[in-house]
């Protein structure tokens, strides 16, 4: 289903089985999805694992798009990326080729079995909430009401290792 207007949304990538090749793969698929388009992709940030710590180290980055695909059907063509690069869901937060989630659709506030918006995660974890004040310090959070630039001391899961300074690669 496609909306009237084009909505600012900010998807996170994160992967840990061959990162490099998933996530150039996933990117290339985001720009592909239909009536969207990618814009600004932050800097990629070597992090811990996340739930499950016995696992190899992640690369996570978020991407910004517009789009005129309601959050669902974007959901929908994320999660079928997802499928196609081989992603199993044996064990939560366990290795993956690629994860997807959507942050923020625009100013939108959801909560359903499928999708809740803002992303339940953004403001605990660093590798969510930093990349996207890299590329949108401006975004207001939709339930906070504040900038998310200023909400970055409320992070309570601090993985990030480093930034990885040759892959920085912010497009407008």
């Amino acid at each position: 289903m496609l909306m009237n207007r084009e909505t600012r949304a900010f998807i996170a990538i994160g992967s840990n089985i061959e990162p490099e090749r998933h996530i150039a793969l996933g990117l290339e698929a985001l720009n592909g999805i239909e009536s969207t388009r990618l814009g600004a992709v932050s800097s990629w940030y070597r992090t811990h694992p996340w739930g499950l710590e016995a696992q190899a180290e992640f690369i996570n980055l978020v991407v910004e798009v517009r789009t005129r695909l309601t959050p669902s059907v974007l959901l929908d063509a994320t999660q079928r990326i997802e499928t196609r690069l081989g992603r199993v869901r044996a064990q939560v937060n366990g290795p993956r080729t690629l994860d997807l989630d959507i942050l923020l659709y625009g100013e939108r506030i959801e909560d359903t079995a499928e999708l809740r918006l803002p992303h339940p995660g953004l403001l605990l974890r660093d590798f969510m909430l930093i990349p996207l004040v890299e590329i949108a310090p401006e975004i207001v959070h939709p339930e906070r009401g504040r900038p998310i630039a200023g909400l970055t001391d409320e992070i309570l899961y601090r993985q990030i290792i480093e930034r990885i300074p040759d892959r920085d690669q912010v497009r407008g």
